[in-house]
C-alpha cells in the first residue's frame, strides 16, 4: 500500500466519522478530498480491527495455562508447574544399590568433569567405497594431565583422546544441533571450539584466568564462558551448525553418510556482550528457551540473569539484568553461602541451586526455584547431608523424571535424594585403592543416564581416578 492509498483511507475515515477535522488533514497532507461515493473496501477501520485480532492471536499462541490444565504425563510437561513439580515423589523402591561397573586405567591423573552424548563420526569404508557416518553413546571425561577422552558407553573401551589446551579442562559442552562441535574451557584460560571429525581447532577465545564454565545456549545462537578473571562473557553464532540442503549442484551423499558430519566445520562465534563482575563466577545455565543467562557469584545472595536479544517480547530490553535473592526475604541482603552451581530440571521450570562456602554451622544444601525471573518464592530446601569441602565444588544431575537428584561428595559418596528432602540412599562408590598418597576419595562430578532399557543409572568419576557406572 502506497503513501496515497493510506492518506485516502485515512480521508474516508475522517470525513465519515470526524468531518469537522478533514479539511486540516486534506490541507496538511495535500490530499485531494475523497470520493464519498466510491468508499474504499476494507476500510480503515476494519484493516485496523482485522491488524488488532491477528496481534491478539499470535499472542495467544504463546501463551501457556498451565492452571486446571490436565497434568501431562508424556514427558512434555504440559500443565505442570513448579508448585506441581516439587510435590512428585521419588518411589519407594527406586534407591542407588552401588557400582554396576568400573571403567579403570582412564588416566594416571585425578579425573575432573564427566559426561555423556552420541559421539560422530564418519569413516571411508573400503568395503562399500563410501562414507559411513555413525553416532555412538559415549562418556566424555577430562583430566589433570590437560586431556579429554571419548569411551564408549558400553564398551569402556577409550576411542580417541585429544588435547586442545595447555591445561587441564574444567569444563565442557557439546552443540545441541550438531554433536560434531566440542567446546572446552580450561585452568590455562582459553576456551576452545573444536570439530570432533577433524580434530581441527576452529576458534580459541582467551582469558586471563581459568575457565571455570562453558556453554552453549539451547538454541545453538549463543555460547557462554565464566572466568576467575571476573568476565562472563557472551558469544553469537555467525553461522550456523547445520549446513543447508544440498542443491542440485551439489555432489550427492552417499547413503550411509550424513550431511551434518559431510559438510566443511563452518560454525563460528564471536562475542557480543561482556559482563565484569565484583567476584569469581561460580555457575551459569541457559534458560531453556534462550531467552535469559543464568549465573552466580562468590559472595553473592543474587541469581543474576541476563537477557539475551529474541523475537521474544519483554519488559527487559536486550543484555538488560534482573535479580532475585536467595534468601527468603528479598530485603535480607546477608551471604550465609554462595551458590556454586545449578542444574535444570527435565521439564524445564525449575532451576536447582547447590551451595558451597557456608558460613557458620550449616551444611550444603539444594534450593529449588521456577526458572523464570519472576519466580522468585523458594518452592523447596533439599539438605544433602554433606558438609562440603572448601577445594572441591559440588555437582549434581537430576533423574530422567525429575523426582531426585544425584549429588557428589567430598567423602566417595553418592547421594539420592527426593524432592521432599529425603535421603533415600548414600552408597560408597569412589575411593582410592592402592593408588599412593596423592589420591583421594573426592567424587568430582556425575551425570545421570537413561539406559536403552528406559532406566537410569549414573556416571560419576573422582579422584580414584575410576568412572564408575552406578545404580
Amino acid at each position: 500500500m502506497g503513501q496515497s492509498d493510506l492518506q485516502n483511507l485515512v480521508a474516508h475515515y475522517l470525513a465519515a466519522n470526524y468531518p469537522s477535522v478533514l479539511s486540516s488533514f486534506l490541507s496538511a497532507s495535500q490530499t485531494p478530498p475523497p470520493d464519498l461515493s466510491q468508499p474504499p473496501v476494507p476500510d480503515l477501520r476494519t484493516l485496523v480491527e482485522d491488524y488488532v485480532s491477528e496481534q491478539i492471536t499470535r499472542n495467544l499462541q504463546d501463551v501457556q495455562i498451565d492452571h486446571d490444565m490436565e497434568k501431562a504425563t508424556d514427558g512434555s510437561w504440559k500443565g505442570w508447574t513448579p508448585n506441581d513439580i516439587v510435590k512428585i515423589s521419588l518411589p519407594s523402591e527406586v534407591k542407588l544399590q552401588g557400582v554396576k561397573r568400573s571403567i579403570e586405567g582412564i588416566s594416571a591423573m585425578n579425573l575432573l568433569t564427566v559426561g555423556t552424548t552420541q559421539i560422530p563420526r564418519r569413516v571411508f569404508d573400503t568395503s562399500i567405497a563410501a562414507y559411513r557416518s555413525s553416532y555412538t553413546p559415549s562418556i566424555i571425561t577430562t583430566s589433570v594431565d590437560k586431556s579429554l577422552r571419548i569411551i564408549d558407553y558400553r564398551t569402556g573401551e577409550v576411542d580417541s583422546i585429544i588435547e586442545p589446551h595447555k591445561a587441564a579442562i574444567l569444563a565442557f559442552a557439546i552443540h545441541p544441533q550438531n554433536p560434531r562441535y566440542l567446546l572446552t574451557g580450561s585452568m590455562d584460560g582459553t576456551t576452545i571450539l573444536t570439530d570432533l571429525i577433524t580434530s581441527q581447532t576452529l576458534q580459541t577465545f582467551k582469558s586471563t584466568k581459568f575457565v571455570v564454565r562453558a556453554a552453549f545456549s539451547p538454541n545453538g545462537n549463543f555460547m557462554a564462558t565464566s572466568s576467575y578473571d571476573h568476565n562472563i562473557v557472551i558469544y553469537a553464532a555467525t553461522s550456523s551448525a547445520v549446513p543447508p540442503p544440498l542443491d542440485e549442484d551439489d555432489m550427492p551423499l552417499d547413503d550411509t553418510d550424513d550431511i551434518l558430519l559431510a559438510s566443511e566445520p563452518g560454525l563460528r562465534y564471536q562475542e557480543v556482550h561482556r559482563i565484569k563482575v565484583e567476584s569469581n563466577p561460580e555457575a551459569i545455565l541457559f534458560h531453556p528457551d534462550s531467552t535469559w543467562l543464568l549465573y552466580t557469584l562468590r559472595n553473592s545472595h543474587l541469581l543474576h540473569y541476563i537477557r539475551l536479544p529474541s523475537s521474544e517480547r519483554s519488559e527487559v530490553k536486550d543484555w538488560g539484568t534482573t535479580t532475585k535473592s536467595f534468601n527468603p526475604h528479598p530485603m535480607d541482603n546477608h551471604v550465609s553461602f554462595s551458590v556454586l552451581n545449578m542444574a535444570l530440571h527435565p521439564s524445564g521450570k525449575i532451576v536447582a541451586c547447590q551451595t558451597g562456602d557456608h558460613r557458620g554451622n550449616t551444611g550444603e544444601r539444594i534450593l529449588l526455584y521456577g526458572i523464570e525471573p519472576e519466580e522468585t518464592d523458594r518452592l523447596a530446601v533439599l539438605w544433602t547431608g554433606s558438609e562440603g569441602d572448601d577445594f572441591v565444588l559440588p555437582r549434581m544431575s537430576w533423574l530422567p523424571d525429575g523426582s531426585g537428584l544425584i549429588t557428589t561428595t567430598p567423602n566417595g559418596y553418592l547421594n539420592l535424594i527426593s524432592m521432599s528432602g529425603e535421603n533415600r540412599s548414600s552408597v560408597k562408590i569412589h575411593g582410592a585403592v592402592n593408588l599412593g598418597q596423592a589420591s583421594s576419595e573426592v567424587v568430582r562430578d556425575c551425570t545421570v543416564v537413561t539406559t536403552e532399557r528406559g532406566d537410569w543409572e549414573v556416571v560419576s568419576v573422582g579422584y580414584d581416578r575410576q568412572v564408575r557406572i552406578s545404580r
